[in-house]
């Protein structure tokens, strides 16, 4: 279930920028893990993956049946320019190493097609406590991350937490939790989420 909310709040956002997606648009997942988001994003898209963990891919292969993957790292992307609708960076960006940030980022532009949609999440700096991340993420740095886009969005989202899962059960008042607890102004949740379009040529 929380992949598939994941999900569905991604094509969401992007469908906030000016121009509609097609209706089954061509999606990569970059630095995709074991898939799960992936799996569940083919569900709607045309769905790619990339990751430098051959493991890893090993699992997303298994676990994702109608997606393709492909083993490269996020900073030298071995597929054509102007190839996806949407490109997606979710909960890696904080994992890069400095050197290597604005490389990543570059390189999903590149195989963005003008128009479409760059889609990055991340942990805030009010979770700075993830000792394992590189660096988190303060508003005004994750917005730098879309500078020269167009029609950029950002979000703020709240994790759920299991402790929660009767409470948010309840029919009044879980409806009114449900509807607040995931999203929120950037500046006040755990996790920040944005999309940009690429302008157009």
């Amino acid at each position: 279930m929380e992949y598939q909310l994941r999900t569905k709040v991604v094509f969401e956002l992007a469908e906030l920028t000016s121009a509609p997606l097609d209706l089954r648009p061509r999606l990569l997942d970059v630095g995709c893990g074991d898939a799960r988001f992936t799996a569940d994003a083919a569900r709607r898209a045309d769905a790619v993956g990339v990751d430098v963990s051959h493991r890893a891919l090993g699992y997303a292969r298994r676990f994702a049946a109608d997606a393709r993957f492909v083993a490269c790292g996020a900073e030298a992307l071995s597929l054509p320019s102007n190839a996806f609708d949407v490109v997606t960076l979710l909960d890696v960006i904080e994992h890069i190493h400095d050197d290597d940030e604005a490389r990543v980022v570059a390189e999903a532009r590149r195989v963005l097609r003008p128009g479409g949609r760059l889609v990055i999440s991340t942990n805030t700096d009010r979770s700075a406590r993830e000792l394992k991340h590189f660096r988190h993420y303060p508003v005004r740095r994750f917005r730098a991350l879309f500078d020269g886009m167009s029609d950029v969005r950002l979000l703020g989202l709240i994790p759920y937490f299991p402790a929660l899962r009767y409470l948010m059960a309840a029919p009044i008042v879980g409806r009114l939790w449900r509807s607040r607890i995931r999203l929120c102004h950037p500046a006040h949740g755990q996790v920040i989420l944005g999309v940009g379009r690429k302008p157009p040529q």
